[in-house]
Order: structure tokens, then C-alpha cells, then sequence
């Protein structure tokens, strides 16, 4: 008797070789940018050199990310990512033999900064909605899930890599092989099959507006809810891999390795959630829960004393982390028609990096002034009470209507009103009730 359930993310070609890709890639990246940020000080020995070299790529993104969004709708993702990932291969090899050769000077680091930041923006909401086409609709959340997990571990594994490898082969070598890692996803995108991916309706030329994306998505509650959802997390909840940084340096008195190690709690944690989010519905209610919860968990990392006791808090941090940010993108998407992805998807990053360069400024400035335990709890608490009084708006005003079933497990049941006519598709059930 044959099988006849569909394979998992893992049994059709196309996802093992562009996930594989990512992964290369992500380190790479990781590798370059904590090597940049430290030759950038000991080059200028200015904090306010490294601060608009940090900044730069930021800047350009929140200027051209609408411009990513046009483009993710316009052209077929893979080109789009293929000549992405090449311009930032020959970014990095152009930075790399500047660096080489011993004539790396301020001014073309931050030029660089901004080349990677607006081929980023173009790049980004393109690559989002191109994990839909590898997946597909069924396998979305997985997909989503793992592309989250990528990010996180890379970062850790790039930031712990980056130490010995440039000690051997120098600024240099560290982002050549960057260089070298974009071509990974260059060649895993060449591999991937066009017809086994599955293709979304794009937008004609005359339908591409910006506005029109801004307009579908507030015509729909869903999709406004969560893009309100993640401008609060974004400015409140996203600073706190800084703020811990300075605890764990000032008040706790512990070494750098001390801070590596909550960060790699941190992680595991995503992966905990990952394990989580593998098989479980995604609905508008965890969503909700996860972002309260999340605020929580930042109060009281803010009253732990010690750097054990802040690891066991940190721990499902990172799961409640990792399954509110893959919640949020798989359920826009999914919510989202094909042909508007890649604009909704980039006024999600326009919205989240916003608000984290605003949290990142605001909480800086008051962790000057309060010290870093007390920011730490204002920004749980901000995440907190905004999505509380989100939530107790839109059932005032009967927007949305909230239950809540003590079975096991326990559930939070969230109704919104029914979307207009006209979708390409029926309406996933979780998008009105759940």
C-alpha cells in the first residue's frame, strides 16, 4: 500500500539545496559584519564612525524597501534573488581586496554599507516571498520556521567563527569568504527546478502601486492587526540582545563569554520553538498570547540577579521569540494575496526595522540614564500592556471578538470579520476564527 500523504519540506529538491545555500550564506554574512564592526572602531576609534557604519545599511533599506516590494510583485523571485545575491557577492569581493591590499578607509566602508542596505531592501521582501514558492501554501510555517532558525544560529555560529578565522587569515579573508558564501545561493538557486516551484500570480505593471498595498492591507483586520503587532515588538521588544550586553559587562561583572553564552541560550530556545511551530496550526491567538507572553518574560529577565538565573528565563524567551516571529510571517502571508506578498511583505520589514531603529535609539539613550535592568522591564512592559490595549480596543469597538477554552491545551480563540469577496482562494479558517 503506497503512501499518499504529500512529502515533507525536505522531500522535494528545490528547499534542501536553497535552505542549504542559506545557511552558508547566513554565516558568511554574520562573520562579516561582527569583523566590520570591530575593524571600524580600532580604524576610526570613534563611536560615532561606528554608529552611521552600523546605521548605513538600515538607512537605505527603510528608504528603498518600498521599492523591494514593487519588485518582489513585478519579476519572478529567483531572478530577482540571483542578481541580488551576485551584486552583494561582488560587493564583498571589491570590500575584501580593498581590505587585502591595506587601503580600507572609512568613507568606503560606509559606501559599502549603503550598497549592501538597497540591494538588501530589493532583496529581502523578494526573498520572503520566494520561501512561499519553494513550500508552497501546505508547507509554509515549516518553511518559514526553518529560515527563522537559519538566522538565529548563524548569527551565533558567525559571531563565535569570526575570532579564529580572522586571527588566520585577517579582515581580508573574512569577507572574501563572505564573498565566496553568496555564491552558494547563487549556485542553489541555479539547481532550483522553476517548474517544480510553486508560482504566484504577479501583479500587472499598471497595479503595482505602493498605495494600493497599503490600502488592501488596512482593508483587511487581520493583516492590520499584524502589522500593529510588529511595530510594537519592533519598538519595544528588539533591543534587548544590546541591553543584555551591557548587564552582563557593567552590573554582573562577567566576561564577553558570558554574554556569548546567553545568546547561544537564546538559540537554543529557537530551536525549542522550532520543534514547536514544526507541526502545530498557526493561529491569530498564539500570535496574540506569544507577544504578551513575550513581554513577560522581559520583565522578569530585567529582575534576574544572576547570569544562570537569566539563562533560565532567556530559554523560553527564545522559543516564545521564535514562534511569535515565524507566527507573524506565515500568517501574513498566507492571509495575503500572491500578487500583493511582496509589497505587504515589504511594509512589514518598512514597519519592523522602523520601530527597531527607534527602540534601538530610545532604549540606548535610557539605558544611559536608567542604568540596563529598568529598560529592560519598561520594554516587556510596553510590549505587554500595547498589545493588551490593542486587543481590548478592537473587542471595545467590535472589531474582533476574544474567547478563551481552559482544555488541554489551552486555547485562545480570536474572530475577526469576514474578509471582502473576491480572494483568489477561500479564506484560510484561521484567518477569520480561531
Amino acid at each position: 500500500m503506497t503512501d499518499s500523504r504529500p512529502p515533507g519540506l525536505f522531500g522535494a529538491r528545490n528547499p534542501r539545496f536553497y535552505f542549504v545555500g542559506q545557511v552558508v550564506s547566513q554565516v558568511g554574512t554574520n562573520m562579516q559584519i561582527v569583523a566590520l564592526g570591530w575593524f571600524t572602531y580600532q580604524l576610526s576609534r570613534d563611536e560615532l564612525v561606528l554608529g552611521i557604519v552600523t546605521a548605513a545599511p538600515i538607512l537605505t533599506m527603510l528608504l528603498i524597501g518600498p521599492v523591494g516590494g514593487l519588485v518582489a510583485d513585478r519579476f519572478p523571485a529567483r531572478r530577482v534573488l540571483l542578481c541580488t545575491h551576485a551584486l552583494l557577492a561582488l560587493f564583498a569581493l571589491a570590500l575584501g581586496l580593498l581590505a587585502e591590499h591595506g587601503s580600507i578607509a572609512v568613507w568606503q566602508l560606509i559606501v559599502s554599507a549603503l550598497c549592501v542596505g538597497a540591494v538588501n531592501a530589493i532583496g529581502l521582501p523578494t526573498a520572503q516571498v520566494f520561501v512561499s514558492e519553494i513550500a508552497g501554501d501546505a508547507m509554509l510555517r515549516q518553511a518559514v520556521t526553518l529560515n527563522n532558525v537559519i538566522l538565529d544560529l548563524s548569527l551565533i555560529v558567525g559571531s563565535a567563527a569570526v575570532g579564529p578565522v580572522m586571527a588566520m587569515m585577517g579582515l581580508g579573508g573574512v569577507i572574501l569568504l563572505n564573498a565566496a558564501s553568496y555564491l552558494t545561493v547563487v549556485v542553489a538557486l541555479l539547481l532550483v527546478r522553476p517548474a517544480e516551484l510553486h508560482t504566484r500570480r504577479q501583479a500587472p505593471k499598471d497595479r503595482t502601486q505602493l498605495w494600493r498595498a497599503w490600502v488592501y492591507l488596512w482593508a483587511r483586520p487581520g493583516l492590520a492587526l499584524l502589522i500593529v503587532i510588529i511595530a510594537t515588538v519592533g519598538v519595544f521588544g528588539t533591543s534587548l540582545p544590546s541591553l543584555l550586553l551591557l548587564l552582563t559587562s557593567s552590573e554582573l561583572n562577567e566576561e564577553a563569554g558570558a554574554y556569548g553564552v546567553l545568546l547561544a541560550v537564546i538559540s537554543v530556545g529557537s530551536l525549542l520553538g522550532a520543534w514547536m511551530m514544526w507541526r502545530a496550526k498557526v493561529v491569530l491567538g498564539t500570535v496574540l498570547a506569544g507577544s504578551v507572553l513575550l513581554g513577560v518574560l522581559e520583565i522578569v529577565t530585567s529582575v534576574m540577579p544572576t547570569v544562570v538565573t537569566l539563562g533560565l528565563v532567556l530559554l523560553p524567551l527564545g522559543m516564545v521569540s521564535l514562534v511569535l516571529r515565524a507566527g507573524l510571517l506565515s500568517l501574513a502571508q498566507l492571509q495575503t494575496r500572491p500578487d500583493y506578498r511582496g509589497r505587504v511583505m515589504a511594509i512589514f520589514q518598512l514597519v519592523y526595522r522602523s520601530g527597531w531603529l527607534l527602540g534601538t535609539l530610545l532604549t540606548s539613550w535610557l539605558a544611559g540614564v536608567l542604568g540596563p535592568r529598568p529598560v529592560i522591564g519598561l520594554g516587556g512592559a510596553g510590549v505587554t500592556l500595547g498589545v493588551a490595549l490593542i486587543i481590548m480596543i478592537m473587542v471595545t469597538f467590535g472589531v474582533m471578538s476574544v474567547s478563551f477554552t481552559a482544555a488541554r491545551p489551552p486555547r485562545l480563540h480570536v474572530e475577526l470579520p469576514q474578509p471582502p469577496e473576491g480572494r483568489h482562494r477561500r479564506r484560510p479558517r484561521h484567518a477569520i476564527a480561531d
